[in-house]
C-alpha cells in the first residue's frame, strides 16, 4: 500500500510540475513573443451601414408661422424654453450656434414662431442659415440614429 501511495504521489508531482511548466511557457506576460500584432474587422457577411439620408435645411422665413409642433418637428426639442405671459422663447444649440425661436400666441391662442435670430456661443450675432443648418443636420441625424 506504501509503494501505491508513493507511486501516486510521484504520478501527482511529475503532473503537476508538467502543468506549472506548460503554463509557465504559454507566456501570459508576452513580454518577449514573437507573434506579430493581428487586426480585427467586421465580419464579410455583416452589411455597411448605409450614410443617413438628409432633407434640406428649413430656411429661417419658413420656420414664420410655425406652431410648436411644427416646431418641434424641425428640430426636436429646444435645449432650454422660457414661458412668458403670451409668449416663449425656445433656444436650439447648435456645434457653434444658438437659435433663439421667439413664440406669440395667435388669435386663437396658439404658440406661433414670429423671429428667429442666431447668436454665436461666444456672443454676437451670426448669419442664420448655416446655424439653422447645422440644429436641422443634428436633429435629423439624431433622428435617425447616428
Amino acid at each position: 500500500m506504501r509503494n501505491h501511495l508513493s507511486s501516486v504521489m510521484r504520478l501527482s508531482i511529475f503532473l503537476g510540475a508538467g502543468l506549472f511548466l506548460s503554463a509557465c511557457a504559454a507566456g501570459s506576460g508576452g513580454f518577449d513573443s514573437t507573434l506579430a500584432p493581428q487586426s480585427v474587422s467586421a465580419p464579410a457577411n455583416q452589411p455597411l451601414r448605409p450614410p443617413p439620408q438628409l432633407s434640406p435645411p428649413p430656411r429661417a422665413e419658413t420656420l414664420i408661422g410655425l406652431d410648436v409642433y411644427g416646431l418641434r418637428n424641425e428640430f426636436g426639442s429646444p435645449a432650454f424654453q422660457r414661458s412668458e405671459p403670451g409668449a416663449e422663447v425656445w433656444r436650439y444649440d447648435g456645434k457653434a450656434c444658438a437659435l433663439f425661436v421667439y413664440l406669440y400666441e395667435d388669435e386663437a391662442m396658439a404658440l406661433r414662431t414670429a423671429f428667429v435670430e442666431a447668436r454665436a456661443h461666444a456672443g454676437g450675432e451670426v448669419s442664420t442659415a448655416p446655424c439653422i443648418a447645422d440644429i436641422s443636420r443634428e436633429h435629423q441625424l439624431s433622428a435617425q440614429g447616428y
